[in-house]
């Protein structure tokens, strides 16, 4: 294999203090690829954006992911290049803050530049830098593939740089696919795939918890690929991972080996912010053949089809309580495609003083609304007499019952027992709306 050539901004990730998670600050950007490089044990060259002042600490810190060449491209200026991430986890919105970003200037070091055409092997994840910029400097024989993230708007721009991609990444929490999805009546993955067929011999979609799917134009053959979908530590940078991983065992393996190799080291990355961990989880996987790996099967849920699961919100939904935990769930269900259902906001709130035909015609319609759902999930704020009620029915139902305790106040036999789960971990609820939507 030849020497990679990873291209991208190095920049600092801030992890902000919560509850549950300390402040934590490392080196990302395509940081996060070196690691899954370096465990791999492949040869690879760093060609990087930062700010002069990250430049020695960039330095010596490679030098504990296998000592890579390093190409300093460009100087950024006028902003620290600090990304605070709020909710690490991506049960929902990562809420991701980057200081200053829209006072960066860079001054490009041309002399450096001029290297990037000795590869025949590039990845690039992008960043603030003049994408045509680069792309002018690469062979154009080369084999680049590069991740189609939140500052690539359009492919006219690409069509400049006059050289076609092995292979491109996208995500479904990138502006360009979301945009896409909300604009059409219905969606074929294979008619969103055909849009790049002009720019690349392989296009991968990322879909986060529930797998993704690619497409190989030369075979004309789509490729859906499951994901390990666990409860995680974070999920920063685990697509930069999942990019690497599937360039470079594609040069060893079949295309769809090498995505589930990708799907299943990336998870790994997921566990753990610890190098040597990470390195040491990930030596099991690249010891398994990839025929080992494609028959081991795990969520599969694809975008589109997680809007029909219907998700009954079982909770005291009332306007004079704080119902902000309530809202954090639907938010992080519909950031997902999932589509939660509150009965409260959806029939109406019931009052003190109603006589029985109002409180029929209310019971009526929320257990109506329970008949169109495959899931329900309960937020225990207290013990609210109507979501107790609604659990068992549920569970009687043979409906998958969850119930999310923030409050840690499940002590009843009866509570923790009927429901498949309960959690104060809402990323445990999230991962496990995946697993059985997935059998849905």
């Amino acid at each position: 294999m030849s020497r990679i050539c990873l291209i991208g901004d190095v920049l600092v990730d801030v992890t902000l203090q919560t509850k549950e998670t300390p402040l934590k600050m490392r080196l990302g950007g395509i940081v996060h690829s070196a690691r899954a490089l370096w465990v791999m044990g492949i040869e690879y060259d760093i060609c990087y954006f930062a700010p002069k002042y990250l430049k020695k600490e960039i330095e010596e810190f490679m030098n504990t992911l296998g000592s890579p060449r390093l190409f300093y491209l460009g100087e950024v200026q006028r902003c620290p290049y600090v990304m605070l991430i709020n909710e690490v986890k991506e049960i929902g919105n990562q809420g991701y803050e980057f200081l200053l970003r829209d006072k960066i200037e860079i001054d490009y070091y041309e002399e450096n530049l001029r290297e990037l055409n000795k590869y025949s092997d590039v990845i690039i994840i992008s960043g603030n830098f003049n994408l045509i910029k680069i792309l002018k400097e690469l062979d154009l024989d080369a084999k680049v593939s590069i991740d189609f993230a939140n500052n690539i708007n359009d492919f006219i721009a690409l069509k400049e740089a006059g050289l076609k991609f092995e292979k491109i990444f996208i995500s479904t929490s990138s502006n360009y696919f979301l945009e896409y999805y909300n604009n059409i009546e219905f969606f074929f993955i294979e008619d969103f795939f055909k849009l790049f067929s002009d720019f690349t011999n392989k296009i991968i979609l990322k879909e986060n918890r529930g797998g993704s799917r690619a497409f190989d134009f030369a075979n004309n053959e789509l490729i859906a690929v499951s994901s390990q979908t666990q409860p995680i530590v974070h999920s920063v940078g685990v697509g930069d991972v999942y990019n690497v991983v599937c360039v470079c065992k594609n040069m060893q393996v079949s295309f769809e080996e090498s995505l589930n190799y990708a799907s299943w080291i990336a998870s790994r990355y997921a566990l753990t912010t610890f190098p040597m961990d990470f390195k040491l989880m990930s030596d099991r996987i690249l010891k398994s053949s990839g025929e080992e790996l494609v028959k081991l099967k795990g969520v599969f849920l694809p975008w589109e089809n997680r809007k029909a699961i219907n998700i009954y919100i079982a909770a005291p939904d009332f306007d004079y309580i704080d119902t902000s935990l309530i809202d954090l769930l639907c938010e992080n269900l519909l950031y997902h495609n999932f589509s939660p259902r509150r009965p409260i906001k959806e029939n109406g709130q019931m009052n003190v003083d109603d006589d029985k035909n109002a409180k029929q015609f209310l019971f009526n319609k929320d257990m109506q609304l329970l008949e169109e759902c495959q899931i329900l999930i309960a937020v225990l704020l207290f013990n609210d007499p109507g979501t107790l009620i609604e659990i068992g029915v549920a569970a009687e139902r043979k409906l998958p019952t969850f119930v999310y305790d923030p409050k840690r106040i499940a002590q009843n036999c009866m509570l923790t027992q009927i429901p498949n789960l309960v959690s104060s971990d809402l990323d445990e609820i999230i991962s496990e709306v995946f697993s059985y939507a997935s059998k849905i």
